[in-house]
């Protein structure tokens, strides 16, 4: 981890970064806007981290935020289920030594918008992607989890972790081989993010007092976020990194 850094105008944003040095790092992102109080904080998430990770993040949430906008598709999705099945599957695994994100919402005593979809309304639109796309969500999914629980490794799962302001050549492949997922699990929550975001703006521009709200959210829908918050005035002011995980993991130490 290191300290606040300042953010520079026009400068490319990095929400995941990768080295060989400091592992994977996530960028905390503090949003401010002229004559108010207001700020808005993107805490750009990855689903499968070590638990320091998670731990750093829920003390941030109750030490500096005042209100938390939460990632979460309502229950009762079977097509939800079988996306998120392939971290789910690497929660506690012996060779990565991660974990699934599990930050306890309701312990932390704020208050919390889950503008996500709900169970259902994703399930419906999960039903309607075209045949193929869920035919290699059902081969592709089971495949990929059983090659890392055998032969996976830190360093292999972090080359798919970079996150910047623009789309790598890799995420557009994605988006180009499963469009309809893509605008599912993507475009369409980015929508109900975005518009949650303006509503708090409305809601508590006007404060002269601080308040802060935590953007808590996978690292791919923080482009959305970020410039949904420059449309409506806010930049950048500021980012800290913290870890999510190092390359390697540490050995245990032997009885």
């Amino acid at each position: 981890m290191t300290g606040r850094r300042p953010v520079t105008e026009g400068a490319d944003v990095q929400f995941i970064e990768v080295t060989g040095l400091a592992g994977v790092r996530s960028a905390v992102i503090r949003f401010t806007k002229p004559g108010t109080g207001l700020t808005f904080v993107l805490f750009p998430m990855v689903h499968l981290a070590e638990a320091a990770f998670y731990q750093e993040v829920t003390a941030r949430l109750r030490r500096s935020c005042d209100l938390v906008v939460a990632e979460g598709i309502g229950e009762g999705s079977p097509g939800a289920d079988a996306l998120v099945a392939s971290y789910r599957r690497l929660d506690g695994h012996e060779r990565l030594g991660l974990v699934v994100q599990d930050l306890g919402f309701d312990a932390l005593g704020l208050p919390v918008v889950c503008p996500d979809m709900s169970g259902a309304r994703f399930q419906e639109g999960y039903g309607r992607l075209p045949w193929k796309e869920r035919a290699m969500v059902a081969t592709l999914v089971p495949a990929v989890t059983a090659g890392m629980r055998l032969l996976g490794t830190r360093r292999w799962l972090a080359r798919h972790l970079t996150v910047e302001d623009l789309m790598s050549e890799g995420e557009e492949a994605a988006a180009d081989l499963w469009p309809g997922l893509d605008d599912l699990v993507l475009r369409r929550r980015d929508r109900l993010l975005t518009k949650a975001l303006t509503d708090l703006d409305g809601a508590y521009a006007g404060r002269t007092g601080p308040f802060s709200v935590a953007v808590v959210y996978g690292a791919g829908h923080m482009r959305a976020a970020s410039e949904a918050l420059v449309g409506l005035g806010y930049h950048a002011a500021d980012a800290e990194w913290i870890t999510v995980f190092t390359l390697d993991q540490p050995e245990t130490p032997r009885p």
